[in-house]
Formats: C-alpha cells, sequence, structure tokens
C-alpha cells in the first residue's frame, strides 16, 4: 500500500530529524526551524520509492491519482519521481469516471461542458452578430446624416 509506505517514510524522517536535533542540543519545540535545518534538501530512496524534501520541506515524490465513484475513492493511476531519469505516470483512463458527462465519450464536452456548443451559445453569436451589424449601420447613417447636413 503506498499510503502506508509513505507515512513510514515520513516517520523516518521525523524520527531521524528529531534525533539530529538532540544530539546537537537544539530545541524541539519549533516546528519550523526542524523543518529547515533537518528536514529539508534531503533526498534518499525510502520504502515508497526515491524521495526528494525541497528547501522548504515539501516532498518532491510519488503520487496517487485517485477517482470518486459511488461515494468512495478509487486510484486510477499514479505519478511516480524519478531523481535520475524523468517522471512516469501510470493512467488508466477507463477506469475514470467522469461526473455529469456522458460514460461512453467522458471528455467529449469537457468536465463542464464548456468545449460543446449549445443551442443557446448559437443564438447568442447570431444575436452578437446582429447587434453588430445594426450598430456598425446606424452608426454609418448618423456619419452619411452628418455629412449631408454639413455640405448643404
Amino acid at each position: 500500500n503506498l499510503v502506508a509506505a509513505q507515512m513510514y517514510d515520513a516517520v523516518w524522517l521525523y524520527a531521524k530529524s528529531l534525533k539530529s536535533a538532540l544530539e546537537q542540543d537544539r530545541g524541539i519545540k519549533d516546528g519550523t526551524d526542524l523543518v529547515k535545518s533537518y528536514m529539508s534538501n534531503q533526498s534518499w530512496t525510502g520504502m515508497s520509492g526515491e524521495i526528494l524534501i525541497d528547501d522548504s520541506g515539501d516532498r518532491r515524490g510519488n503520487v496517487q491519482v485517485m477517482n470518486i465513484q459511488d461515494g468512495d475513492f478509487k486510484q486510477v493511476g499514479t505519478w511516480w519521481f524519478k531523481r535520475s531519469a524523468n517522471a512516469s505516470l501510470t493512467l488508466r483512463e477507463k477506469d475514470i469516471v467522469w461526473p455529469g458527462a456522458p460514460e461512453d465519450y467522458p471528455a467529449a464536452c469537457g468536465r463542464q461542458y464548456e468545449l460543446c456548443e449549445t443551442t443557446s451559445d448559437k443564438l447568442a453569436k447570431i444575436t452578437l452578430m446582429a447587434l453588430g451589424c445594426a450598430a456598425f449601420l446606424f452608426g454609418l447613417l448618423v456619419r452619411l446624416y452628418l455629412y449631408n447636413r454639413t455640405n448643404k
């Protein structure tokens, strides 16, 4: 289980950092100091794979891609961090259930149907073009009226 392995790695890092702080007679009440001084800028191979902790104390590592199905989380993919090569993504797209979209074509219209043009979209475009043409013609008539008025 990846979650259990990640928890093991986190507890191991905390214990190692705590031990280092105590060996150097540093206080352990300041968590920010513990993270900055002992937990940041580290890398090792742990139970969950290769681990890199950046200078902010954040882990760059493996991620489970989860999907909510029938009110429960289901793992549909994994992103693996690797120090020596490119990261890799394993995704089982056929296992992903898209909320509100037809199951046969889950991404045809986008997650919020933003890629599909509806009847109201077409009507709005036609209305906007008609208003633009009307405004152009009105401006042209006003200009023609003013031109004729000044040249009499």
